[in-house]
């Protein structure tokens, strides 16, 4: 993800609240904001995250499908994308610097 918006780091560490652990149950919809929808395969139960545009830009929208596992960790700066053969890392980018 690229962001010339401010301060990277500051926003980073605000990145790093993001927690998430869900199969995707429908593709997000166009533009900059979104939510992503799913079930979380350890409780069974929905779980929504909602992107302004910022950490999971529209690049990232590319690389996910339906049925796919999303997985964030709080304190973390990776998405990693579980599909049916393979594991996709997704990393937090700002200003051309890559945070992990």
């Amino acid at each position: 993800m690229m962001n010339s918006c401010g301060d990277c780091d500051s926003f980073a560490n605000a990145c790093k609240k993001d927690n998430f652990n869900f199969v995707l149950m429908q593709k997000p919809s166009s533009g900059r904001c979104y939510d992503l929808q799913g079930i979380n395969p350890i409780s069974g139960k929905s779980e929504s995250y909602y992107e302004s545009g910022g950490f999971l830009n529209i690049p990232f929208k590319s690389l996910i499908s339906v049925g796919d596992t999303l997985i964030k960790k709080e304190g973390e700066l990776r998405v990693f994308i579980h599909k049916r053969d393979t594991v996709l890392v997704y990393h937090f980018e700002c200003d051309g610097k890559i945070y992990d």
